[in-house]
């Protein structure tokens, strides 16, 4: 399936008529699966998401069992209204167009739901064409069941989901009982368990043996049972309804009440006493910073202040060294050198070597001799033309240096950090006071405290009294879990003593036939489920290997995790932010596991999650999820750096702007900050 494009007319926040191209575009030859659609709180996100299901799926978009009436009062209400308008609009539409795939042929389908306002009711039409033209007589008929038969409810909520269905796989302690309904619709045990149920009427039908009597009584007496059980299931999900309602209303006005107290500074006064010891803390470190600049200042510091002269000193003094360095190596070669001239005759005239030289020419030879020697002590060009200022030793030359160096450079560092810490304890300091001085006072926060104290004993009495629901519904569901089982047996029973025989025992033959093929295929679906949720929850979850694998329990679905040592990991244990990460895995490897070739679209899926589990699900989800990906977002779900990374996948973007004088909701090309009708990907690029 590929959805092509979707269109609001008048429909909750948008007014008049909106269309949304959701096929996924080609750039740098590739086709690009996300298609991004980002706005603000109330601008109308989830408004799409609803406008897609109540296309496809009419009034089962919002639930199994509504009303006629509730299901006109849910369009009624979603009529764009308009204080702006000159006419009152009096209706509204959906529509979806997509692609689909049967038996190998692609057709183009476009399903049309239209309301308006007709007297005291609401009028509603459905119009659903393939390929630009209207169905056959008889899926016209029943355009309803062929939208459910072509896309099944069940398993489209394993692609279209929002935070709620996140949510509700992440908290929600009976999570199995959802995963079981999806993995019903998502392998068709839902249509096995109706061909038992036919079966079984069929069956019963066939039962008019004499002999059958006592077992048909025992039927009967089971068949009324049953209906009674499920009656008081009815009224019992009623009052478990009512209970987890008042228990949701109570934990609202819970929070209402402590952001009230949050308000009147409640945060402030129950961190009175810590701020106070941190206070006390933070002045005596305050002194000791203080202490160290003053013990600073009476040593070398002052003469930080005079750093260019130090340095100009520090330059003297080695100067000084090489100079007077020089002039002593200078004078002890200067003593040699004139040892050497005075046994020049012994070297180069030694006794009775000296025949036939004459004095002038031996001393014109002794002459060239020492002029050379005295070139060996010429003075070095490199010394520095500097007058020798300071008589000191080399010792205390070289202590002077070393506390010069000090001053230029260890000193100011030591200082500077010094005076970091000095601002920083000051700057808590003044918040500590700041916030001191928010501190209400306790009679002031008294009445809120005891209405909190009250809403929690409240909500307390509210939890035991859903749990005690349902233990109630539990109850029923086992009984009449066994009375199905006493009326199979029944059956069966009824089936091999029946006059006619043969179609009887066929009949249960193809019940335990059909109950082996439905255990054979739970338990293939459930073991591809259970590695597809390890891959999954591997590759989305920052922690790595923390999960070695997950178990399900073939009778109801409930999941156990298992870390690295193999010990179950309770999902107690897990963050909000993980358990979200760990619903979207559910779902993902759902998705995987049904074959279906499905679009994926989420609803606001980033609330709880950190940094890195929102860089995972940017990267290793959207791109991946399937072959098009619809994101409704927030700016700060999808900010700026996690859009960078996005955007190689991402095909366009639309940004929903709530405009608050007209209160309309208007559909922009772009993102949030993408100019207006300029492709994402020309953005980007």
């Amino acid at each position: 399936m590929l959805l092509k494009r979707i269109i609001l007319e008048d429909f909750g926040l948008f007014r008049g008529r909106n269309e949304i191209d959701l096929t996924p575009r080609i750039r740098s030859r590739q086709r690009r699966p996300v298609v991004l659609i980002g706005g603000k709180n109330g601008s109308g996100k989830t408004t799409v998401l609803d406008a897609l299901r109540l296309s496809l799926y009419g009034p089962m978009a919002l639930g199994t069992r509504v009303s006629t009436r509730e299901y006109e009062a849910y369009l009624s209400d979603r009529i764009h209204r308009s204080d702006n308008s000159l006419f009152k609009i009096t209706g509204a539409g959906v529509s979806v167009e997509f692609d689909y795939a049967q038996a190998g042929v692609i057709a183009t389908y476009r399903v049309e739901r239209r309301w308006e306002h007709q007297g005291n009711g609401v009028r509603v039409a459905l119009t659903v064409t393939r390929n630009g033209s209207p169905l056959d007589e008889l899926d016209h008929g029943h355009a309803d069941e062929f939208l459910r038969d072509l896309i099944p409810q069940g398993v489209s909520q394993l692609f279209f989901f929002d935070g709620e269905k996140i949510q509700q796989l992440a908290d929600g302690e009976q999570d199995h009982a959802a995963l079981a309904d999806a993995v019903r619709s998502l392998i068709g045990l839902d249509h096995v368990e109706r061909l038992g149920s036919d079966l079984r009427i069929y069956a019963s039908r066939l039962q008019d043996s004499p002999t059958a009597d006592p077992l048909k009584e025992q039927q009967q007496s089971l068949v009324k049972e049953k209906e009674a059980l499920e009656s008081r299931r009815i009224e019992a999900v009623r009052e478990l309804d009512q209970a987890q309602s008042q228990e949701k209303c109570f934990i609202q006005e819970l929070s209402r009440e402590e952001k009230k107290l949050a308000n009147s500074g409640g945060v402030f006064a129950s961190r009175r006493e810590a701020l106070l010891a941190e206070r006390n803390q933070i002045r005596l470190t305050i002194k000791e910073l203080e202490s160290e600049v003053r013990n600073l200042a009476e040593g070398l510091l002052p003469f930080v202040m005079s750093a260019n002269l130090c340095r100009t000193l520090k330059t003297q003094l080695s100067g000084e060294k090489q100079i007077l360095n020089s002039r002593a190596s200078e004078s002890a070669f200067r003593e040699r050198l004139d040892r050497a001239k005075s046994g020049i005759d012994e070297v180069i005239f030694p006794s009775g070597q000296d025949e036939g030289l004459s004095k002038s020419v031996r001393k014109r030879l002794r002459q060239r001799i020492e002029q050379f020697l005295d070139l060996l002590v010429v003075s070095s060009p490199d010394l520095p033309s500097i007058p020798v200022i300071h008589r000191i030793s080399d010792e205390e030359r070289e202590r002077l240096v070393g506390f010069l160096s000090r001053v230029e450079g260890e000193l100011p560092s030591q200082l500077t950090a010094i005076q970091s810490k000095l601002e920083g304890a000051t700057r808590r300091l003044q918040e500590i006071e700041d916030a001191l001085g928010k501190v209400p006072d306790e009679d002031a926060l008294r009445p809120l405290l005891e209405s909190i104290q009250d809403l929690n004993r409240r909500k307390a009495s509210a939890e035991v009294m859903v749990k005690r629901c349902e233990a109630g519904v539990k109850e029923i569901d086992n009984r009449l879990e066994e009375i199905n089982r006493q009326l199979r047996r029944i059956g069966d029973k009824l089936a091999d003593v029946n006059s006619i025989g043969g179609r009887g025992v066929l009949v249960g033959k193809v019940q335990g036939a059909l109950d082996s093929f439905a255990r054979v295929l739970t338990e293939e679906k459930v073991n591809e489920l259970r590695d597809a949720v390890v891959r999954s929850f591997g590759r989305l979850w920052r922690k790595g290997d923390v999960v070695k694998r997950i178990e399900f329990d073939p009778t109801d679905l409930r999941v156990t995790l298992f870390d690295r040592h193999d010990r179950p990991l309770p999902k107690q244990r897990l963050s909000a932010g993980e358990k979200q990460i760990y619903a979207i895995a559910l779902l993902w490897a759902l998705a995987q596991v049904s074959g279906r070739p499905l679009p994926v679209i989420i609803d606001t899926p980033l609330g709880r999650l950190d940094q890195d589990h929102r860089s995972n699900l940017v990267t290793r989800y959207f791109p991946h999820a399937s072959h098009q990906v619809v994101v409704l977002s927030t700016d700060t779900e999808i900010d700026k750096s996690y859009f960078q990374e996005l955007s190689p996948t991402v095909s366009h973007s639309y940004h929903l702007r709530y405009v608050e004088a007209e209160a309309r909701s208007v559909v922009e090309e772009g993102y949030f900050w993408t100019p207006q009708g300029k492709e994402v990907a020309g953005a980007i690029e």
